[in-house]
């Protein structure tokens, strides 16, 4: 059991919170001391205040009195801990982390003033895209009840909310996605003490296999090689076919720089994973790149969302407009609606062409998901799938359809 003293640096007040972080294995608990300094009188290597920071006799004193109190403090949790353990070797943390609180007497936390601290945990490690994404899972939380505990949460509650969700308008795999998102911040709430509350486990996400749409090798060659109407679209024809030979997401597009370009080959970490990649620069996507030498940037970045809007103009005008029907499963209600595929394709469509793409091309899956930065091997399946239909079309195609063998 590791006892430590941090400062609250999510504050932006001269005078920081101190906390003390109580560690076990992958356990965190976080107790606050009820104490505060200015970070500049604070030995982050001791974890204490720093005697030697300053010359005023008066405010050293002062500083001694809090690492007394500190190291106290420190005292009162192993001495807590020495005792529930000697009555009990294989006692929980969570068990420990109850009694610790209940020694500092400390007011019962509501499970929205955690998730406030689940929050301040996950906007050091997640996207802006994910903790908006768990912003929104307590706002729908709070909606379904303002008042729910740990202890109101079972197997029935999951049941009860998917149905709060459908009823809200979500369909099935999004109503699935918002519950993970809520299973992450209850195994966090247990793995830091807060919570002895595993119901989750018995609500297993069934997500339904969505269509992938993505542009077949004449579609998109002909968005390479057209002639867009104004510069505006030409910028984006480039961002997105730059995408289509890469098969990043487009959050690292907006944030590539020429220190990443060496030679032939992109290095970076990605934006969402923070995984270091290293991708293979093919003709087309260096001479992409080439129309740009004069920019600050490699490309001409926007947002994402004006990227989809003028995404769909490129491709009408690109005449990208076969049929596609999509399925959607609410609840029980099985819904078909039929669009022009310029209609439904978003910058996510090109990470969806190069895979699809690179496959039909008879690259390696192994190779791909490397190029992807993709670790879950499950994801290349409905690519798969899609490769093996089209290697049976081709040799359909070259050959004829099968014949009945007649005895």
């Amino acid at each position: 059991m590791k006892v430590k003293f941090y400062l609250d640096n999510s504050s932006k007040v001269k005078e920081k919170t101190i906390w003390c972080y109580v560690r076990e294995q992958a356990n965190t608990l976080t107790l606050n001391t009820g104490e505060a300094i200015n970070p500049n009188l604070w030995d982050k290597s001791a974890h204490r205040a720093g005697l030697r920071k300053t010359k005023n006799k008066i405010l050293k004193g002062s500083l001694d009195s809090l690492n007394n109190y500190l190291h106290s403090f420190e005292l009162k949790v192993h001495d807590t801990v020495r005792s529930i353990r000697s009555k009990d070797f294989n006692a929980s943390f969570s068990y420990i982390a109850e009694e610790l609180r209940r020694q500092f007497n400390y007011k019962e936390e509501s499970l929205f003033d955690i998730y406030d601290e689940f929050l301040k945990d996950k906007k050091l490690t997640v996207s802006k895209d994910a903790l908006q994404k768990y912003k929104r899972v307590k706002g729908l939380l709070q909606e379904f009840d303002k008042k729910l505990t740990y202890d109101k949460i079972n197997p029935l509650f999951f049941s009860k909310f998917f149905s709060f969700l459908i009823e809200k308008g979500h369909l099935n795999n999004t109503a699935h996605k918002t519950i993970q998102f809520l299973k992450t911040f209850l195994i966090w709430s247990n793995t830091n003490g807060y919570a002895d509350n595993k119901s989750y486990t018995t609500f297993k996400a069934s997500l339904e296999s969505n269509e992938v749409i993505y542009l077949t090798e004449e579609e998109l060659d002909s968005l390479y090689n057209m002639i867009p109407s104004c510069e505006r679209l030409k910028r984006v024809r480039d961002l997105f076919v730059f995408q289509c030979y890469t098969g990043v997401r487009y959050s690292d597009i907006q944030n590539i720089s020429r220190v990443d370009i060496q030679g032939t080959t992109w290095k970076f970490k990605t934006q969402k994973t923070k995984k270091n990649l290293e991708i293979p620069l093919s003709n087309r996507a260096m001479s992409i790149l080439g129309k740009y030498s004069e920019y600050p940037q490699p490309l001409p970045v926007i947002t994402n969302q004006k990227m989809n809007k003028y995404l769909k103009e490129l491709c009408e005008e690109a005449g990208i407009d076969s049929l596609v029907k999509l399925v959607r499963i609410k609840g029980t209600e099985r819904i078909e609606t039929v669009h022009k595929k310029y209609e439904v394709i978003g910058s996510h469509t090109a990470r969806r062409t190069f895979i699809s793409l690179s496959l039909m091309r008879g690259m390696e899956p192994a190779v791909i998901m490397s190029i992807t930065g993709h670790s879950d091997f499950k994801m290349m399946k409905k690519y798969l799938d899609i490769s093996n239909n089209h290697k049976k079309q081709q040799m359909e195609k070259a050959w004829g359809s099968p014949l009945r063998v007649v005895k």
